[in-house]
């Protein structure tokens, strides 16, 4: 029999609805819906990487207690819902179900309304059975993490202009008696007798737990949701006999989600993970070797190109994966461009950690993973899907495979055993984005693994630090991988993780060799490597001082049939490089490369630039090849030249630049060679600078880079760069501490050194880009998320909707959906492509369109709302931008942050100008 709707029991509350359902259609009992949620919950605790075990541990509870309480409290996640504010969204939904109230406003989130019901009810008045001193802010500090679950913390009532917030503006009476009958029924049995009240270093110590706690909560809630998994009941049952049916379907549904453990495989050797290794750098062997410490740690692994650092890193993460400190991990990248081939690499070898029979999911985590082609095939899309592909237990490298459940979802991609993608995807764990608890939670038990460590400014590095603090905390550890890491960035790497672990002691290593590995945890030690004859060498450094003569010099290089790469600091100049080559070279011989391409031919022209330097490359395709680019050749690509030339960058760049200049063993004809050993001329970068000269004017740099002294304007630091490069005269790797021209020193001779070195007209410069670098190391700690106040609104001054949150600053673009006006409408530029509108886009920075010009808004109103109402992806606010056919060219017209009108112009050799 059902519950009348005038007895206002708990049972007369809906939790989920049908979108259909009215008067009487189908919809979910709250209770159920709340056991669901908490079914899932305390079936993802049992798993390894979400267990609880180590907040027992630290609170001295045992486990089943604070399985109990997690359990229990998660059941109290849509407490807001009891108020007849929330029952009146769906009016006349069942007449089984209580009435809604006409006087009753929903404005606040049910988050809230659940907090609110809480601290001024159900915490306030009577006792709740086996929970001692329920006003205690420790079980405040649980309930903020449950009802939180839509992605951020409730409201305070008390803060932000919400003091009149109280319950009768929500609730009715029967509503605050309904919910407290429901919470008296679960603590009944739910809740073990025998809890202790919790002191205040308990209460700190839950505070920085919460954040998982609340990553759970968000995770569960998402899997109790899914009608496939805990259809929808409207006949009331006692609970503890749902409650059965309940964890029964959670099992199911962890299972079918992807989520459950997978089997590791071991191995005795764990130089074996790679079955094309014949022999290890020795990098590698320390790695394989070095003892492990019995909690978790921290790797620097500093070494030049070429020395296997991924291979180094990932038997590292395979070691600590077998000795039970983490189950999978996540590879953090610099761009969406190194991501993608990082994940064409792992997906070679992370079957391998796992048994042959497991089905371990690998994901591709940035804002155009499904372009890649590769990610697509990947996804699993159905159960059935999943179980016909069957793994043979001598596969070397199977298919990417990767849960469709997992990977629907940025914000749940990082919850796969094996991840790929941007840093910035792992910076939103602690920065105040929607869902970031998710995200950190996505983290736990995984090791996380950072490469081009150096490649940060001061804002992601200080928010960087906040990670690895949170990660320490939570039992993760870490691998960062650089090649020219400055030695003060180093320790404060290393003190962020360690002060995360609660390490008191000083950190800092006193140990100047290169190349380095150092191991953090409760200890400290470092290791110096030793380098391959392969990979010591001296690249000669000579400098060119104006375009012409680098010009002069490519062409000639080119026609005696060696391949050259041209790395330019803007876009313009890269464009403007490429048209005085193309009045000595035919188009067939050069490659432009720059961010201002579509995405669908940026794409296309990776692949060209692969297919003509890549590492496979013959000495036939690659004869007198040219390719220009800007700094999207630093790291993005494995591909190698002949002879490099770049404009003066800051020297760790210049030293990543380098490493693309012969870094793969080939004969003098250009063909690989078989013995890795290296048949071409020495190598030699040329860098176009201005001369290092003592005195030099305030224009130093601007003179001869007026477009990129906006790039890099701290002149000083580059006049340290040059100086250091041009006495050297060569840069030696790995090079001997002392020695001229030595990586380590070549980095310190300017990361070293103060502003007082730096020359009078020059100290300006330098003086204001410290001064920017303390800013955003400033603006970094106050979007950071303050761990130690635990998951509530007031750790942070403002939460954001994850695209609105800034992972980097300086760097605010937008993007360009790039619309041809062809036969009576817009269609996007890249038509044939798999995803469209996706590839149609240009990313530029954001002041410089800022509306569509009038006159062209007016022209295309009518064509542009059809593509907005046919299209989310289009929905306001994106930006579209028409393009006519003018000559060779695309045209649209913008109105930039200033207002004037700008001619936005896209060419298919040479991207998009204005």
């Amino acid at each position: 029999m059902l519950v009348m709707p005038n007895q206002a029991s708990y049972f007369s509350y809906w939790g989920k609805a049908s979108p259909l359902s009215q008067a009487g259609e189908r919809f979910h009992l709250l209770p159920f819906h709340c056991l669901d949620v908490a079914a899932c919950g305390q079936a993802l605790i049992s798993l390894p990487s979400f267990s609880l075990k180590p907040l027992a541990e630290e609170l001295g509870w045992t486990q089943p207690q604070v399985e109990s309480l997690f359990t229990f409290f998660l059941t109290l996640h849509d407490l807001g819902k009891f108020a007849r504010a929330f029952q009146g969204l769906v009016p006349d939904l069942s007449p089984d179900l209580v009435p809604a109230e006409p006087g009753k406003c929903y404005d606040r989130r049910h988050d809230t309304l659940g907090w609110l019901l809480w601290s001024q009810d159900l915490a306030a008045d009577d006792p709740i059975d086996n929970l001692p001193q329920p006003e205690h802010e420790f079980w405040a500090v649980w309930v903020r993490s449950v009802v939180g679950h839509h992605g951020k913390p409730p409201e305070e009532v008390a803060d932000a202009g919400l003091t009149a917030l109280e319950l009768t503006d929500f609730f009715l009476r029967a509503d605050r008696r309904a919910a407290r009958e429901f919470v008296q029924a679960l603590a009944g049995w739910m809740l073990p007798a025998d809890l202790p009240v919790p002191d205040r270093e308990q209460l700190k110590i839950l505070r920085r737990h919460a954040w998982r706690l609340a990553g759970l909560a968000v995770l569960a809630d998402w899997l109790g949701s899914n009608q496939g998994y805990f259809p929808y009941r409207s006949l009331p049952m006692s609970l503890p006999e749902y409650w059965e049916l309940a964890r029964q379907q959670a099992e199911h549904a962890v299972i079918a989600s992807g989520l459950r453990w997978q089997p590791l495989r071991p191995w005795s050797n764990p130089l074996e993970l790679f079955d094309y290794l014949r022999e290890p750098t020795p990098l590698q062997a320390y790695a394989a070797t070095v003892p492990l410490e019995h909690g978790p740690q921290l790797f620097l692994l500093e070494d030049v190109t070429g020395a296997g650092k991924t291979e180094a890193a990932l038997i590292l993460a395979q070691r600590l994966m077998q000795a039970n400190l983490a189950h999978g991990l996540y590879f953090a990248l610099p761009s969406m461009a190194t991501a993608n081939q990082m994940y064409q690499r792992v997906g070679g070898v992370y079957r391998r950690l796992y048994e042959p029979q497991a089905k371990p999911s690998l994901i591709l985590s940035h804002g155009a993973r499904q372009l890649i082609e590769g990610f697509r095939q990947s996804i699993l899309q159905s159960a059935e899907q999943a179980e016909d592909c069957r793994y043979q237990p001598d596969e070397g490298s199977a298919s990417v495979q990767c849960n469709a459940w997992l990977a629907d979802n940025r914000k749940k991609a990082l919850l796969a055993e094996v991840g790929v993608g941007t840093l910035d995807q792992a910076l939103l764990a602690v920065l105040p984005a929607r869902h970031q608890s998710l995200r950190l939670l996505g983290l736990a038990g995984k090791v996380l693994l950072v490469d081009e460590v150096h490649a940060y400014d001061p804002y992601m590095m200080t928010v960087l630090k906040t990670l690895l603090i949170a990660h320490a905390r939570q039992g993760g550890s870490v691998i960062l991988l650089s090649a020219t890491l400055p030695l003060a960035a180093r320790e404060e790497l290393l003190a962020a993780y360690r002060f995360g672990l609660g390490v008191t002691a000083e950190t800092v290593v006193d140990d100047r060799r290169y190349p380095l590995a150092t191991q953090a945890g409760k200890s400290l030690n470092s290791h110096a490597c030793e380098t391959r004859p392969q990979l010591r060498r001296s690249v000669a450094v000579r400098p060119l001082h104006d375009e012409a003569s680098v010009v002069e010099l490519i062409v000639a290089q080119a026609r005696v049939g060696r391949c050259v790469c041209w790395i330019r600091n803007t876009v313009d100049d890269a464009r403007r490089a490429n048209q005085l080559l193309a009045e000595h070279l035919p188009e067939e011989q050069r490659i432009l490369f720059h961010s201002r391409f579509a995405m669908g031919h940026r794409l296309d022209i990776e692949a060209q630039v692969l297919a003509r330097f890549g590492k496979a490359s013959t000495g036939q395709v690659r004869a007198g090849q040219v390719l220009v680019g800007t700094q999207v050749l630093e790291q993005s690509l494995d591909f190698d030249v002949d002879l490099m030339v770049s404009d003066l960058a800051p020297v760790d760049l210049l030293i990543q630049r380098a490493g693309r200049l012969q870094r793969h063993a080939r004969q003098a004809s250009g063909d690989l060679a078989v013995d890795a050993v290296e048949r071409r001329e020495p190598p030699v970068l040329y860098l176009l600078t201005p001369e290092p000269v003592e005195n030099p004017p305030a224009d130093w740099y601007a003179s001869l880079f007026p477009k990129a002294c906006y790039v890099y304007p701290d002149a000083g630091r580059l006049w340290l760069g040059a100086r250091a490069l041009l006495q050297a005269g060569c840069i030696v790797t790995p090079g001997e501490q002392g020695q001229t021209g030595a990586v380590r020193e070549l980095v310190e001779a300017v990361y070293g050194s103060e502003v007082d070195d730096v020359p009078n007209a020059l100290k300006k410069a330098s003086q204001d880009q410290l001064g920017k670098d303390m800013a955003m190391q400033s603006q970094a700690h106050f979007n950071g998320l303050r761990l130690d106040k635990g998951y509530c609104i007031d750790s942070s001054a403002r939460w954001y909707e994850d695209h609105a949150v800034p992972t980097r600053l300086g760097d605010e673009t937008q993007a360009l959906y790039l619309a041809l006006w062809t036969d009576g409408e817009l269609q996007p530029l890249c038509a044939d492509a798999a995803y469209p509108w996706e590839e149609s886009a240009v990313r530029i920075a954001a002041h410089r369109a800022r509306e569509l010009a009038p006159d062209w808004q007016q022209q295309f109103a009518a064509p542009l709302e059809q593509l907005r109402n046919r299209y989310r992806l289009l929905e306001e606010p994106a930006f579209i931008l028409p393009l006519v056919t003018s000559g060779t060219a695309l045209v649209g017209k913008v109105l930039d942050e200033k207002g004037r009108v700008l001619d936005m112009r896209y060419d298919r050799q040479q991207g998009l100008s204005w």
